[in-house]
């Protein structure tokens, strides 16, 4: 048994002459031209060689990324939740990538899809509403040798419980020990030292939690996993402010003096562990990447152009209507599922200098002057006219438009309240 460590969520684990890639994401510049792997990626697509299976956690474009999919051998077999709606099956099917088979994996049903190995999986934590939609855990039992790749699936009690009451042992856990998105680095609501403190908040608390499931689930090697990633372009400088580490090595200065049940596995790009042999292939150290790396890697890519720079839609493109539209659908969501929060979201278009006012409470959506006082409480994103239009029409989700770190929030008061980013994302056409 062999894991070809690649980047991000993307490895190889090979077995019995048969080989399966994890999410594939090999190409560069996805999310709208935002996102390059860092640390970067020593595997090239055309080194990848032939494939047997193909696991797709979810359809997030660093984990289901079409730049990467188009180059895999067609007599591969694709590995998914089955779940409905399946947003991974529609991807395929969009773009009409044909594979041999697609297994569909029911939540807590281990499947045989060979003699040897069996293939199960778990939803993403159905307490978290965007986590359950999308997500995926895999668990692997080939032969004996039993793995759990959770990506960026945070792990959860019934989760884990159901694992340790159904296998025997663990033999390898693939773990997230981080997290992105637009806070702390776009809210324009914090000072930088803010943006500072809340990030190594958020930071310790993740770190926390891998090493709790960890040493719930005692699994005997665990990676950290997923995460590995900066923005490039004209955002680049608020990498220093992203909620993640540079690398998954701060997981080992993390760890020291703490009780950890397993044995940490640290892999290079390109870099192999055999578990048989408990070997790395090569045979060199772990490196850890500082933030002086990442920031010399960062300069490189300053230059860089995101999608909606390449271009400006027509400023007689009608903002007010495709924001209404975008709001009736909105409150469509809101009303089926009996959702009427006391609070406002304001859109900001930059460039023509127009805010438009969203009131949770009810139906309506004005214009309003751009220099009007927010109601509280409230949380304002401001954006390029093109970017806001892309948003409104769905061409660009807020989701990854948050992840990319193209939209500059105001949150006042400064409070998390998960809902609203969930039901911000039915705001288009």
């Amino acid at each position: 048994m062999r894991i070809l460590n690649i980047g991000g969520a993307t490895a190889i684990i090979e077995h019995a002459g048969k080989r399966i890639l994890f999410d594939p994401w090999m190409d560069e510049g996805i999310f709208h031209g935002a996102w390059y792997h860092y640390p970067p990626s020593a595997v090239k697509i055309k080194d990848l060689g032939h494939l047997d299976y193909v696991y797709i956690s979810h359809i997030h474009e660093d984990h289901c990324s079409a730049g990467t999919i188009k180059h895999l051998n067609e007599d591969a077999e694709i590995i998914l939740l089955d779940k409905k709606p399946n947003f991974v099956a529609k991807f395929l099917d969009n773009y009409r990538f044909k594979f041999k088979k697609i297994h569909l994996i029911k939540p807590k049903t281990p499947t045989m899809i060979l003699p040897n190995l069996c293939v199960d999986m778990l939803t993403g934590d159905p307490a978290n509403p965007m986590a359950y939609a999308l997500d995926s855990t895999l668990i692997l039992k080939w032969d004996d040798f039993v793995l759990v790749n959770a990506n960026d699936c945070i792990p959860y009690k019934d989760g884990l419980d159901y694992i340790l009451s159904t296998y025997q042992h663990i033999d390898f856990a693939l773990l997230p020990y981080g997290g992105g998105s637009g806070y702390p680095s776009c809210y324009l609501n914090l000072t930088d030292e803010e943006k500072i403190q809340e990030k190594e908040r958020i930071l310790k608390g993740r770190l926390e939690s891998f090493v709790n499931n960890v040493n719930y689930l005692k699994p005997k090697y665990v990676m950290p996993f997923a995460d590995q990633y900066l923005v490039a372009g004209n955002r680049s400088h608020l990498n220093k402010y992203i909620s993640h580490a540079v690398s998954p090595g701060v997981v080992e200065d993390y760890i020291k003096g703490k009780e950890f049940k397993s044995n940490l596995l640290l892999l290079n790009s390109g870099q192999t562990f055999d578990f048989n042999e408990g070997e790395k292939i090569p045979n060199v150290s772990y490196k850890k990447h500082t933030d002086e790396d990442r920031e010399s890697y960062i300069r490189s890519l300053k230059e860089i152009k995101y999608d909606y720079e390449h271009f400006a839609l027509n400023p007689a493109v009608p903002l007010d209507r495709l924001v209404n539209f975008a709001r009736a659908r909105l409150w469509k969501m809101q009303q089926q599922n009996d959702y009427c929060p006391d609070f406002k979201l304001y859109l900001d278009a930059n460039d023509s200098e127009r805010r438009f006012c969203i009131n949770m409470l009810n139906d309506t959506a004005e214009e309003i002057s751009f220099s009007k006082a927010c109601e509280k409480p409230y949380l304002r994103i401001a954006v390029p006219d093109t970017l806001l239009m892309m948003l409104l029409v769905g061409h660009v989700s807020w989701n990854i438009a948050d992840a990319a770190l193209f939209l500059d929030y105001e949150r006042v008061p400064n409070i998390y309240d998960g809902k609203i980013y969930e039901y911000l994302n039915y705001l288009r056409v």
